[in-house]
């Protein structure tokens, strides 16, 4: 066994692991209520690999995305004196690092939901951990399948009652009173224990009028630099948005040689990821730019000034494709006070707090209807439901997957909507249960209409289109920015244009693509094929068959004018 450091007085969550330990022992679960930055995901797995009554070699930490399972991972073998691969692993769906040694292992919230439907009995797992359980439910932005964790917990629990399984269940929350998911993780019998731990240091918040503008945070961001000592860590609501505020910050100047910029994007690399987590180096201080994922907490260190946009993305509805397309919209305030809890980590803190001037309307892309004003995409997590043995999807424990959700009409209609979408789709049949064609569907992990692009595609002997074809419907909808210009007149034309950046043809013939976003587009689509095995080429008269495709992942929609053509190619910033 590796042996622990002992607590570090850095870490405050050590003053409640007594009573917390003993909840778990005693009742099998708990709740842990404690800040962001007090250590619940670095200390509690460590701490908790130690005890002899552990019933299990393993702990698996499910975490919100695969960018938090990777920086805790890091941070916590940085913390054991380690290498990332040995004691402590992940596992995400882009790629996994673990060791025969390997005993605590952080999964992205979507693996562990496939873990649990292959593989129940969770066969020497000691303790499943659930991290940041605010940020897991149905509809938060920060999280890679928004709901996957919670309906993942509620199958643990259930694995466990019906197999007689010894597996500790523990949901670590920030913000809510974990009342609801101690009573999910209680079952049938009474709620687990709530453990409270106290809060961090002070942040004192200096509110800023803004238009919620690129300008209004690099000045933000160059005041705080300016007037306030120690790290800056800047809030911004999506990758497009670091990219445009990195680019004012150079054009004002760049920095000085004591300042170390972090662009620390979703899928940041190793280089960023590493050089956000740890401590700046002697004489410099950082500036680290990020997305909503952090508030995840990813143990960003040395921050002291936090500069809040006030901004986020969260599921809006994108009718054209029949996918979540996030939208940006003001953050809210148990947002805002996540983010602030971020420069109370090590000392008092600093947060800047960008809000509207009083009166100004909130602006919204007039083909995306209001995300409170329409039920939730609830396909994926219906199919979910449907492979669990689930065939009436309204005895599912919404009330903690949607906790600030749809009302019950609006509820009862998504429910129907998803259900008749999967029949539609041929994952399950006229009863709710899962079909073979389903069961192939659900372990892709992927929207139910792109699994069955991609799926039909490969039957039909155009995997690598259909996959290509996913991966740009995806981007647009899930980013909200363009791809190319106007001139591409649909996703058949987008496509031939990919196939040819893609294999080197007519270099610089399309001036109006993005090509940062058409190789991530590629990239995403060929890691697609090596995941699922299909090795048919893309030839570009295989194009002309993007109608054919699309049909199987809309079977919805009447007539081949409603199926989601290319998408309008001036960027949501440029309307």
């Amino acid at each position: 066994m590796t042996v622990i450091p002992p607590p570090s007085a850095r870490f405050p969550i050590d003053a409640v692991l007594p009573s917390l330990f003993g909840a778990l022992r005693d009742h099998g679960g708990a709740v842990l209520r404690a800040p962001q930055g007090s250590g619940k995901t670095l200390r509690v797995p460590t701490a908790l690999l130690e005890q002899p009554w552990l019933p299990g070699h393993h702990i698996l930490v499910v975490v919100p995305h695969g960018l938090a399972a990777r920086a805790a991972c890091l941070r916590m073998a940085t913390l054991l004196g380690e290498a990332p691969g040995e004691t402590i692993g992940f596992r995400t769906v882009s790629n996994s690092l673990a060791g025969p040694r390997t005993r605590i292992e952080l999964l992205s919230a979507a693996m562990f939901l496939r873990q649990i439907q292959d593989r129940p009995e969770l066969a020497d797992v000691g303790a499943v951990l659930f991290a940041s359980v605010d940020r897991l439910q149905a509809g938060d932005p920060a999280s890679e399948f928004p709901g996957a964790a919670i309906l993942g917990a509620a199958f643990a629990r259930e694995a466990r009652e019906a197999l007689c399984g010894r597996t500790l269940l523990l949901a670590m929350a920030e913000r809510s009173d974990g009342a609801a998911m101690a009573a999910l993780l209680g079952g049938g019998g009474a709620p687990v224990p709530v453990v409270t731990a106290a809060a961090g240091f002070p942040v004192a918040v200096r509110l800023r009028e803004a238009g919620g503008g690129d300008a209004d945070a690099a000045a933000a961001i160059r005041h705080a630099l300016r007037d306030e000592r120690g790290g800056v860590l800047a809030f911004l609501p999506d990758d497009g948005a670091i990219h445009r505020v990195a680019a004012l910050l150079e054009d004002a100047g760049g920095f000085g040689p004591d300042i170390l910029f972090i662009p620390l994007c979703d899928e940041a690399g190793e280089g960023p990821l590493a050089a956000a987590i740890a401590p700046a180096p002697p004489g410099r201080r950082k500036l680290v730019l990020a997305t909503p994922f952090a508030e995840a907490g990813l143990g960003i260190a040395d921050i002291r000034i936090v500069v809040d946009c006030g901004l986020t993305r969260r599921p809006g509805r994108d009718r054209a494709r029949g996918l979540a397309r996030p939208v940006t919209v003001p953050a809210g305030r148990d947002a805002g006070d996540r983010r602030a809890a971020a420069a109370g980590r090590q000392e008092a803190g600093v947060c800047y707090s960008l809000r509207p001037p009083p009166g100004q309307p909130e602006a919204m892309p007039p083909d995306l209807a209001p995300p409170d004003l329409v039920p939730p995409d609830l396909a994926s997590l219906v199919l979910e439901m449907a492979a669990w043995g689930i065939t009436d999807p309204a005895t599912a424990p919404w009330s903690v997957l949607l906790p600030a959700g749809p009302s019950a009409a609006a509820l009862a209609l998504a429910i129907s909507q998803a259900t008749s979408l999967l029949a539609r789709l041929g994952a399950t049949g006229a009863d709710g249960a899962i079909t073979p064609l389903g069961e192939r569907m659900v372990r892709l992990g992927l929207h139910p209409r792109l699994a069955r692009l991609i799926l039909g595609g490969a039957d039909l002997g155009l995997g690598g289109l259909a996959c290509m074809l996913a991966a740009l419907l995806l981007e647009e909808a899930g980013s909200g920015e363009a791809v190319g210009d106007r001139g591409c007149a649909d996703l058949q034309d987008m496509a031939a244009r990919l196939l040819d950046e893609e294999q080197g043809r007519e270099e610089g013939s399309h001036p109006g693509v993005d090509m940062r976003r058409a190789w991530r587009i590629l990239e995403r689509a060929q890691a697609w094929r090596r995941r699922i095995g299909i090795h048919q080429p893309v030839e570009r008269r295989d194009c002309a068959r993007v109608g054919e495709l699309l049909a199987l992942a809309y079977p919805d929609r009447t007539f081949l004018a409603d199926l989601p053509s290319a998408p309008d190619f001036q960027g949501d910033a440029e309307r």
